[in-house]
């Protein structure tokens, strides 16, 4: 079989309404919305001209003036267009004559039609996922070890981890060589169409910087006198340079960064599929039917607190200590970081999460959340459950309770020794068995 691009604009129509009418589209609003408004502007002749900024205003509702820059909204449904259509031609229109494929790196849709004959094809029909995707533009693929290190950098390179605006990551092809017992905790991860969401919270910030940067449209309030002092200790000010303060929530700590890189080493290793989002660009409605790795606490996140509102354990801020504990709802227990004497903490304690329970038109479906009583815990919380060794002696704390291996959903508290904002060490501390 062949495919061309020649067909007639009753066909395009045709083949439009075919894909919004499915059972892959039936759920998703937005998606129909967007696939519509992009295939439409192609019929009309008007494809060369969509554009991110066009798509975000019309189709997801985004105000005038937004920047694109900062808002991956667009890029993140478009991933998720793409994937969708694969799902659609794959599994269920399986012999449509016509079909939209969006290609990567832009939002122009082409009507594919098939033609019986013996030359070879000049189209892929049905792209299969590529190795990498970073704010709709492609690159290339590379090994593991070099995926990873891109990962890193891209968090690195934004000082505080701003730059994770969007990520799309598939391991490189070879042979496995992750430990079994790894594989077992991440078990509906551990394949290499898992399509894994990261998503990654960060708490609000308070930017101090000199008057007149670009804020991105942010609102700036006026800096008190006495941070001035206090800036030039740690940057260069020039005489007569007014400064001003921005509220954002683009800014990560040292420990979630290596968190995130944990994870990604580990599901590299699993040859498991990902992208990375920031939190602010994933809602409750795009985890339903995806494997997804949180990052952060119900504090920092909507969809974190709502993912855990029922779960015995969660980190919450405890006035009477002045800091973020682990809370138990069961049994009313507050787990307090402890003290180091100079007005910081010596241990702190990380928090993971595994609700392995959902079930898609795939299998099963897993959820594992690390959250901390700082960054350094939740790193903490994200080593432990990619060390074999911990998962190892998990595995045997479970085994003594009876069960055959780990249970679906549950919950671990990790303790970590902390020092100059960074985790040292990190070691089981207590459990909780949600459903086995």
């Amino acid at each position: 079989m062949t495919e061309t691009l020649c067909c007639t604009s009753e066909e395009k129509h045709a083949a439009l309404e075919r894909a919004l009418g499915s059972r892959t589209f039936a759920r998703a609003e937005q998606l129909r919305a967007f696939l519509r408004f992009v295939c439409e502007a192609e019929i009309q002749g008007k494809g060369g001209d969509l554009r991110e900024y066009a798509i975000g205003v019309e189709v997801l509702g985004r105000p005038k003036g937004y920047s694109p820059a900062e808002d991956s909204s667009v890029r993140t449904r478009a991933y998720e267009l793409r994937q969708k259509l694969q799902k659609l031609y794959s599994t269920e229109l399986t012999d449509e004559p016509v079909r939209v494929v969006i290609t990567k790196g832009g939002y122009h849709p082409q009507f594919v039609g098939l033609a019986v004959n013996r030359e070879e094809p000049r189209v892929t029909l049905i792209p299969q996922p590529e190795p990498q995707e970073i704010g709709g533009s492609e690159a290339p693929g590379h090994g593991r070890k070099r995926v990873a290190l891109f990962a890193a950098a891209a968090l690195l390179a934004a000082g505080t981890g701003a730059a994770i605006t969007y990520l799309a990551l598939r391991g490189a092809p070879g042979k496995s060589t992750i430990d079994p017992v790894v594989a077992e905790a991440w078990r509906p991860m551990a394949k290499q169409d898992a399509n894994v969401m990261l998503s990654v919270a960060a708490p609000l910030h308070l930017i101090l910087g000199p008057k007149g940067r670009t804020n991105h449209g942010l609102p700036d309030y006026p800096a008190p006198l006495e941070t001035y002092g206090l800036y030039r200790q740690h940057r260069p000010l020039n005489p007569g340079t007014l400064l001003d303060m921005t509220f954002t929530d683009n800014a990560l700590g040292f420990g979630t960064m290596s968190a995130v890189v944990t994870t990604v080493n580990t599901l590299n290793s699993l040859q498991s599929s990902y992208q990375i989002l920031p939190d602010r660009a994933v809602p409750i409605s795009a985890v339903r039917e995806r494997n997804v790795v949180f990052f952060g606490s119900p504090l920092d996140s909507v969809t974190i607190g709502r993912t855990v509102e029922n779960t015995p354990l969660f980190v919450d801020f405890e006035s009477s200590v002045k800091s973020f504990v682990i809370r138990d709802r069961s049994s009313g227990r507050v787990i307090v970081p402890k003290p180091d004497g100079n007005g910081g903490f010596s241990d702190v304690y990380g928090l993971v999460t595994v609700l392995n329970t959902r079930d898609s038109d795939h299998g099963r479906l897993g959820m594992v959340i690390f959250s901390g009583t700082n960054s350094a815990g939740t790193d903490g919380a994200a080593k432990f459950f990619s060390s074999p060794r911990s998962l190892g002696n998990l595995r045997s704390v479970f085994s003594r309770e009876g069960l055959a291996g780990f249970p679906s959903a549950y919950q671990v508290v990790v303790r970590c020794t902390f020092g100059d904002l960074l985790m040292i060490s990190y070691e089981y501390s207590s459990h909780k068995i949600l459903q086995k």
